[in-house]
């Protein structure tokens, strides 16, 4: 490191404005001294106002440095704030996010969506029911008490009954399903029934006798 490096470094500068100031300082007083010497004054008169440059030059400097240094203590300052702010902010929304989490798991699991079943209304003609693979006379009898004894159903007739199959009316009294049906004959009977086609809109309901093992 040469002489001028070692002067630009900032420890250093404060101790250089020193002894520049004190050198001025005794250059002034040579001068004083050596009054009417002529030449050795106009010397220590050059070299007194060299110094004084050099004073005021390290004197800026340091001036420069102590603002750059409350400039930069403040932008610090500012960022440790704004950094505060923002873990203040993320604290919050990870409490926000842990009770959100906790009300979810609290909830109930919501139902599966079952699509609603059309119902078979009552008046008109009545539901005509046809019946398929009946195992005979008297299981087609069970079968038309079954329906009977049903509370929406205000009447059962048998209309036909040939080769397995067939064909009872029912006046309804109130609303009904194929399902609610088709449960009555195997709850009463014991003999599944399967919804082959349901029809409400055209009040007709077909349904198979399928064995139970």
């Amino acid at each position: 490191m040469n002489a001028e490096e070692s002067l630009n470094q900032p420890g250093t500068q404060d101790s250089v404005s020193g002894a520049a100031a004190n050198l001025v300082q005794a250059l002034t007083e040579w001068q004083q001294a050596a009054a009417g010497g002529g030449e050795a004054q106009r010397e220590l008169a050059a070299s007194r106002e060299a110094l004084e440059r050099l004073v005021q030059r390290f004197e800026g400097q340091l001036g420069e440095e102590r603002e750059q240094r409350r400039a930069l203590a403040g932008q610090l300052t500012s960022l440790a704030g704004a950094l505060d702010r923002l873990v203040s902010h993320l604290q919050g929304l990870s409490q926000l996010m842990a009770d959100v989490l906790e009300r979810m798991a609290e909830q109930p699991p919501a139902p599966a969506s079952r699509t609603q079943e059309a119902s078979f209304l009552p008046g008109g003609e009545g539901v005509t029911v046809a019946l398929v693979a009946v195992p005979g006379f008297q299981a087609l009898m069970d079968i038309q008490k079954a329906l009977a004894g049903l509370s929406e159903v205000a009447g059962a007739s048998v209309e036909r009954f040939q080769e397995a199959e067939s064909r009872i009316l029912l006046q309804l009294s109130a609303p009904i399903t194929a399902t609610e049906i088709a449960a009555a004959i195997h709850g009463a009977t014991g003999h599944a029934a399967a919804i082959e086609e349901a029809r409400p809109e055209a009040l007709s309901l077909r349904l198979k006798i399928v064995p139970v093992s």
